[in-house]
């Protein structure tokens, strides 16, 4: 970590605290850096350690106009923050070198880098990935915007490294050079942090800038770049897509069929479409066949993603809260729509300003209800006659299991955010799966 030592005389600011603040923290501490810490809140979250493990760290809590950002010589961001905050653009203007911690965790390894970014499908990529290196040899670290943060991964010696990496973070990162990348889909989302949803776009795009295989998805524009080399993947037209060969459906390669789709355990059609996505990322590693069957046969899913929860009366719930966006939800309604006779979706939260009209004709086909609370519940029940508003997710549920006759699915696919009511969609998700089984006793 030859590049430490060139900026153990800088002047090193970081910016928010919080999780990914006080990671940055500790890690620079234990390279023998002692950065300045900055965080717009009086108490913020971390402040606790910093005084009992770091007492000694200059640290300015409360307004930023007051923080003196310019006279850094660099700042190393928290995603949370954005670079239009006036005092973080004054100092970009001053000169200051505006970083976050994936841009620092680039410049410190050589090792190869799968990169993932993405509106939806991000989490389920980067693990099944990392399931299918492990089971072909390899020694993985998995981090970024999921589990372990970047910097901490350094402290072990990997062959390879799965990121996943949010917009926020891809913002600030300027250096890293994946051996492949993939923008996997680009929905609205985030309208409050970006000036449009064009500029979303081109700031998922940023994680093709430097990668040596760019994959896109043959199906969204949205994920097109001219960076070369590349390879598409899609459920029906790609390099890596669908097949059926001698009346078996195969994952495929080029036409070749490479294993049988009844290989991976988990169901529906987007999780075809993330193993196709992942098995084109993985394509410059030496995998087999049969690598890939171990790996996509062990692999159950994430929690809160369409993940099952009970059947009672007939009537199946699914729990997919993290859902956050429109393009989720449409993902989990096409996923699932012919696993049942008919769809009773619950949604609603905060859309952060999403459009979200494009899920009309979902919603007209394959939804027979769709019951909705929280702050944009009244913009969602708007979009069908199918609409029902409820206070929460208890009445959301009762209301459910009142429509939802023998072979229908009860599916939580909020659409929105879950800040207005919850902590997280984590929290979203085991509420939902608590009232399903709470009505069951």
């Amino acid at each position: 970590m030859t590049y430490l030592n060139e900026i153990k005389n800088k002047q090193v600011t970081v910016l928010g605290l919080g999780v990914t603040g006080l990671g940055i923290v500790r890690f620079l501490l234990s390279q023998g850096l002692t950065p300045n810490v900055v965080d717009s809140r009086q108490s913020p979250p971390g402040s606790d350690w910093l005084q009992q493990h770091a007492p000694n760290l200059n640290t300015h809590f409360g307004d930023l106009a007051k923080a003196k950002l310019d006279s850094a010589d660099m700042i190393i961001i928290s995603p949370g923050l954005s670079l239009t905050l006036p005092a973080v653009a004054q100092a970009i203007q001053a000169g200051v070198e505006v970083l976050g911690d994936i841009e620092l965790f680039a410049r410190l390894t050589d090792k190869p880098v799968v990169a993932v970014t993405g509106s939806n499908g991000k989490s389920t990529v980067v693990t099944l990935a990392y399931e299918v290196l492990k089971s072909a040899g390899y020694k993985v670290g998995l981090g970024g915007n999921i589990g372990t943060a970047a910097l901490d991964l350094l402290s072990d010696d990997f062959d390879v490294y799965v990121l996943e990496l949010s917009s926020f973070q891809l913002d600030t990162t300027y250096s890293l050079k994946p051996i492949s990348a993939t923008v996997l889909n680009v929905s609205e989302d985030h309208l409050d942090r970006y000036a449009s949803y064009q500029a979303y776009i081109e700031s998922k795009q940023t994680i093709y800038s430097n990668a040596a295989l760019a994959v896109i998805n043959s199906s969204d524009s949205a994920t097109h770049t001219q960076v070369m080399p590349q390879l598409s993947f899609g459920i029906d037209t790609g390099d890596y897509c669908l097949m059926t060969y001698q009346g078996v459906q195969y994952f495929s390669y080029q036409n070749a069929p490479l294993l049988p789709v009844s290989s991976l355990a988990v169901v529906g059609r987007h999780n075809q479409l993330n193993a196709l996505a992942v098995m084109a990322l993985l394509s410059p590693f030496d995998i087999t066949p049969q690598q890939y069957a171990q790996a996509f046969g062990e692999f159950t899913g994430l929690a809160h993603r369409c993940q099952f929860v009970a059947e009672q009366a007939g009537v199946k719930y699914f729990n997919d809260s993290k859902a956050t966006n429109v393009g989720a939800t449409i993902a989990a309604i096409e996923s699932l729509a012919d696993q049942a006779k008919q769809l009773v979706v619950i949604a609603g939260g905060d859309a952060k300003g999403a459009d979200l009209d494009s899920l009309k004709p979902y919603l007209q086909q394959q939804v027979k209800a769709l019951i909705c609370f929280g702050k944009d519940a009244k913009a969602l029940v708007a979009l069908t006659d199918k609409g029902h508003l409820t206070t929460n997710m208890e009445q959301a549920v009762a209301l459910a299991k009142q429509l939802a006759t023998v072979g229908d699915i009860v599916l939580l696919a909020p659409a929105c955010a879950s800040i207005d009511m919850y902590n997280n969609y984590m929290q979203r998700g085991d509420h939902f799966s608590q009232c399903v089984l709470a009505e069951a006793l």
